[in-house]
């Protein structure tokens, strides 16, 4: 277990992370003046029986690609669990859902120890992913509900029944955006037709929804700047392709095909990679956020060296730096993606040069980056 708190001892000298009551902090987007580091959320894979994990990474560690691998498990001697979503830090505290072992981890953000463990009941169950806002964290839970849990005294304070199969969420101008994918009830003739989008007052806990499947079908992926907020319909996985969308008040507009994204002041970051498709054809496209113009691509990549992603599986932006995180599975010489084999990180410049590539575990979902935040 010591050599977790090494690691965090590197942190906290390079940037301390806020520590006044969490009700006065807002999330760790963009209010401080350096990013210590991040995890990395890994799913793992339970047909192959490999439990989910936390990778951590440190920045102070220069060029050097070391990262600890199994972090939680280093910091209190049980594995995370399983399924785990991306987590978010709030405060002094972070917050890890795990799908199939129904509950959400709250643990210290400096060093991943247990702080608590919330397990849903009721019809709310298997928290997918999380937002915060004002004190509150927010959770999506796959049953068809949301909940809200206060960061006080880490309760469910409240739930609302949204729609099927929630998945990301975010929260811009005061209001709570959710994607109900409706993706777990196939219908040949009428797949994922009760899908939708929740938007939800926080002010008056009052729901209105984006209900029309020709323009949401399947929504999966949601992203803020703070100001606009862009969601990913998946479409049938057949003739309707997966593709990123503007909200508009309650309508969409349609930006480009896509199947992660991430967003940051003024870009939007799209990547587009279908399943099966070529390695030479996938890209990797910055839009601005307003005229919603393509501004080329935001990476640059070489066949023959590590800066070139394989098989990508999400891409964050260091909300102080602005650096770009493109997670990745490898493949085999054949191509095809090892789903039972360690992912990896790329690291890029905000302007879209390599800089390092990090060792991840088995099936990499999110990125959560730490930063020296000041109080609000």
């Amino acid at each position: 277990m010591k050599k977790i708190h090494y690691l965090f001892a590197s942190l906290i000298l390079t940037g301390c992370l806020a520590s006044c009551s969490d009700h006065n902090d807002e999330p760790n987007i963009g209010h401080g003046t350096a990013s210590t580091g991040f995890y990395i959320i890994n799913n793992g894979n339970m047909g192959a029986q490999i439990a989910s994990s936390i990778t951590a990474y440190d920045y102070s560690s220069g060029m050097s690609t070391s990262a600890l691998q199994d972090a939680f498990k280093a910091a209190n001697g049980c594995l995370l669990g399983e399924g785990a979503q991306p987590a978010i830090i709030y405060g002094s505290k972070m917050y890890i859902p795990m799908h199939d072992s129904n509950l959400i981890w709250v643990v210290r953000a400096d060093n991943l120890e247990i702080i608590k463990m919330i397990r849903p009941e009721g019809e709310a169950q298997s928290p997918r992913y999380l937002t915060s806002h004002k004190g509150k964290v927010y959770a999506s839970m796959n049953s068809g509900y949301v909940c809200c849990i206060d960061t006080l005294t880490l309760e469910i304070e409240k739930s609302m029944k949204t729609g099927p199969n929630p998945d990301q969420m975010t929260v811009a101008d005061g209001k709570l955006y959710v994607a109900n994918s409706d993706g777990y009830n196939w219908d040949e003739k009428n797949p994922y037709a009760n899908g939708s989008i929740s938007i939800i007052d926080l002010a008056t806990w009052h729901e209105t929804k984006i209900k029309d499947i020709s323009k949401v079908l399947n929504p999966t992926d949601l992203a803020t700047n703070g100001k606009d907020v862009f969601v990913i319909c998946k479409g049938n996985y057949g003739d309707i392709p997966s593709t990123v969308k503007k909200i508009v008040g309650n309508d969409v507009v349609d930006i480009a095909q896509g199947h992660y994204m991430a967003v940051h002041k003024d870009k939007l970051y799209v990547i587009n990679a279908p399943f099966g498709t070529d390695r030479n054809d996938m890209t990797f496209t910055a839009y601005n956020t307003s005229s919603l113009k393509a501004e080329g691509e935001f990476v640059q990549q070489s066949p023959d060296s590590k800066s070139w992603i394989e098989s990508p599986c999400g891409v964050s932006i260091d909300p102080v730096s602005g650096d770009i995180v493109i997670l990745s599975y490898t493949t085999s010489e054949a191509g095809y993606t090892q789903y039972k084999e360690p992912c990896y990180a790329n690291i890029y410049s905000p302007s879209g040069v390599f800089s390092k590539r990090v060792e991840c575990g088995v099936g990499s979902v999110g990125v959560t980056f730490i930063c020296n935040t000041t109080d609000k």
